[in-house]
């Protein structure tokens, strides 16, 4: 359903590069319309969207299901609008809050402008960030459509919205290569598995799996039968899965609901909507009040495991063996915390994969950042600080302690700061001594390049997107340019947006948590 009176509001110049869009093309009116909605612009273009299955940490969901039979998930805001090759490289296109999709279930298939600028920021800055992703493409708002959303008073601190507001309806453009789901494959060996399977329910299973291939892993033994060509992919997308959930937290991001039906057969983030980014420390960090314990941050790596073992049974059907399938998931389940551990070890600054010292130093450090008030991406930058220390600027504690001190919400008592410089001296001889690590100034090197300076943390977006609400898009895209080097230390963003995040922030319903 095309967005009436829509305006550009941003889009990413390197996305519309990729997709052959000149940026002449991009400021006309067709742009505009096309990405707002209106197919009539591209009629060689066909629109799709698809039904999917649901498991939550390797559960089959039903229950949701207006069917009652798990055939009738999909999203409901999201349609594709095409496919385009451009220089070899195959995209789709999809439009989020496009209008009503047959898996609405009654809602409007309508973003507003506050999500869609979450969206659009976040799913770009985590592009530069080095973690796999959709991208957007364009965010487009209507000038001349609102509607009524819940959401969160100024005084209200707790989790649930209590007032009804008015926002200004939107688009964002996502494209990635596929947005094939663990979900789509689960939905198809679901039907293939059932008592009363047809063949054609069979052979369309096998058809979802051939295509899974085409799009995400052409490259995997083309030549092989389809059931080993299968368990090479899967033993790549447990690499992928690890990967994904080591990006995640080496940038301090919470994906908030990461179940099979979030989570793309590729590897890549998706679903920008019950995401955050941490401040202060917390290992069940979760943006979104559904979350629970078992999509909170640190519980990811496991979340990874159970989506990637729905994705094994999902292949089940053309795999055969139940024996094969289990030495996949036994494999990824070592695969992914290997992944995680190293991910650590390379935020620590050291060189050696599978460091034993880095684990030890890791597994010390982490049970102060808990018991602490401490800003996880500061402190992690931080740290490369003091790593650079000579021997004779860290002979004190407090000088040792001098780097990271920015990075406290709460001062750290006595004996807790003792047991930071105990940690902190550990770590910096584990440095010196490891060969090959190419002392501290390689060591810091490191751990900059693995250790984000910039993310787009809640607050920061709000700024955004209630400037936005009032017609003023220069937060948004100071944000973009920001988050195109995260990485670097721009010191005139510094003061502004290398900092503690204010207190409203820890606690303000719709920053602090939403739903």
């Amino acid at each position: 359903t095309p967005l009436p009176k829509p305006k550009l509001v941003i889009h990413s110049r390197p996305m519309a590069s990729a997709l052959g869009i000149s940026e002449a093309e991009v400021e006309s009116e067709a742009f505009v319309a096309f990405f707002s909605g209106d197919q009539s612009r591209m009629p060689q273009l066909k629109s799709w969207c698809t039904p999917y299955a649901l498991s939550i940490m390797g559960e089959p969901m039903y229950r949701n299901c207006p069917f009652g039979d798990g055939t009738g998930y999909g999203d409901g805001r999201a349609v594709s609008i095409g496919e385009v090759v451009v220089d070899g490289k195959r995209w789709e296109m999809q439009l989020k809050g496009g209008g009503t999709t047959p898996f609405c279930r009654g809602a409007d298939g309508r973003a507003v402008l506050r999500s869609s600028v979450r969206e659009f920021l976040a799913s770009e800055a985590m592009f530069h960030l080095g973690v796999d992703t959709t991208r957007a493409l364009s965010l487009i708002v209507s000038k001349g459509e609102t509607t009524q959303r819940p959401w969160y008073s100024g005084g209200n601190g707790g989790e649930d919205p209590d007032v009804m507001i008015s926002e200004q309806c939107a688009i964002t453009t996502r494209v990635a290569p596929s947005f094939l789901r663990v979900g789509h494959i689960d939905l198809f060996a679901r039907r293939a598995l059932a008592r009363n399977a047809t063949d054609e329910q069979k052979a369309e299973h096998r058809q979802m799996v051939e295509h899974a291939l085409f799009r995400e892993y052409p490259h995997v033994k083309p030549d092989a039968p389809l059931e080993d060509r299968v368990e090479a992919m899967l033993d790549e997308a447990a690499d992928r899965f690890g990967a994904l959930v080591v990006g995640w937290l080496r940038v301090g991001f919470c994906q908030g609901n990461f179940n099979a039906d979030n989570c793309l057969i590729s590897g890549r983030t998706m679903d920008y909507g019950p995401f955050g980014f941490m401040d202060d420390y917390d290992p069940f960090f979760a943006k979104w009040v559904g979350s629970g314990r078992h999509f909170a941050f640190m519980s990811q790596p496991m979340a990874a495991v159970a989506n990637y073992a729905m994705l094994v049974k999902s292949m089940l059907p053309v795999m055969g063996s139940v024996e094969r399938a289990q030495k996949c998931v036994d494999r990824a389940q070592k695969v992914i915390k290997a992944a995680v551990e190293d991910g650590y070890r390379a935020k620590l600054g050291f060189a050696e994969e599978g460091s034993a010292a880095a684990a030890e130093i890791y597994e010390a450090l982490e049970a102060l950042m808990r018991r602490s008030s401490v800003d996880y991406t500061i402190l992690w930058r931080q740290l490369a600080c003091v790593a650079e220390l000579d021997e004779s600027a860290a002979a004190s504690d407090a000088a040792l302690l001098a780097p990271i001190k920015m990075a406290f919400y709460r001062e750290p008592c006595e004996k807790l700061s003792a047991g930071w410089a105990e940690v902190l001296r550990s770590w910096r001889r584990a440095l010196a001594a490891e060969e090959g690590g190419g002392g501290p100034e390689a060591a810091a090197k490191r751990m900059r390049a693995a250790n984000p300076k910039y993310i787009p943390r809640e607050w920061m977006l709000a700024k955004a997107y209630d400037q936005a609400a009032h017609g003023s898009y220069d937060l948004v895209y100071e944000l973009y340019n920001l988050f195109l080097k995260p990485y670097d230390e721009q010191p005139d963003f510094e003061e502004k947006y290398y900092r503690l995040a204010p207190k409203e922030a820890l606690e303000k319903g719709g920053i602090a948590k939403m739903t």
